[in-house]
C-alpha cells in the first residue's frame, strides 16, 4: 500500500476517534447539566412548599381567634360579657405568697447542678474522682 494513503487512514482514524470523544464527551456534560437541573426543580418545590407552609401558618396567626386565645392566654384578658374563673382557694393563694421563688429556684438547681456552689479546685477533683 501506498505510504501517503497509510498516512490519509490514519488521519481519517484520528479524526474518527476524535469525533467519538466529542459525542462522548458532549453527552457526558449534557447528562451533568440536566442532572443538575432536577436537582434544583426538586429544591424549588421544596422552597416553594415550605413557603406555602409558612403563608398559611401566617394566615392562621393573624385570625381573631388565634390573637383573642393568645391576649387570653398570656395577659389574662378577657372579651367583654366572659367571665374568668380561678380555680385557686384562698389557702393555695397564701401558701404561693409564701413561697420564696429564689430559694426554690436555687434548691433545683443545686438538684441539676452537682457542681453549683463549688470552687474551681472543687469542681476538679468532682470530676477526675
Amino acid at each position: 500500500m501506498n505510504p501517503r494513503i497509510q498516512y490519509i487512514l490514519a488521519l481519517l482514524i484520528l479524526v474518527i476517534v476524535y469525533e467519538v470523544y466529542l459525542v462522548v464527551y458532549y453527552k457526558y456534560q449534557d447528562f451533568q447539566v440536566n442532572t443538575y437541573m432536577q436537582s434544583l426543580e426538586v429544591e424549588n418545590r421544596r422552597i416553594f412548599d415550605t413557603i406555602e407552609k409558612k403563608k398559611e401558618y401566617y394566615a392562621s396567626v393573624q385570625t381573631n381567634a388565634y390573637l383573642d386565645r393568645i391576649m387570653k392566654g398570656s395577659q389574662n384578658r378577657k372579651n367583654p360579657g366572659e367571665e374568668a374563673i380561678f380555680l385557686v382557694d384562698e389557702k393555695e393563694v397564701a401558701d404561693y405568697k409564701k413561697l420564696d421563688t429564689t430559694e426554690v429556684i436555687l434548691a433545683e438547681k443545686k438538684k441539676l447542678e452537682k457542681t453549683y456552689g463549688m470552687t474551681n479546685r472543687e469542681k476538679w477533683v468532682y470530676y477526675f474522682l
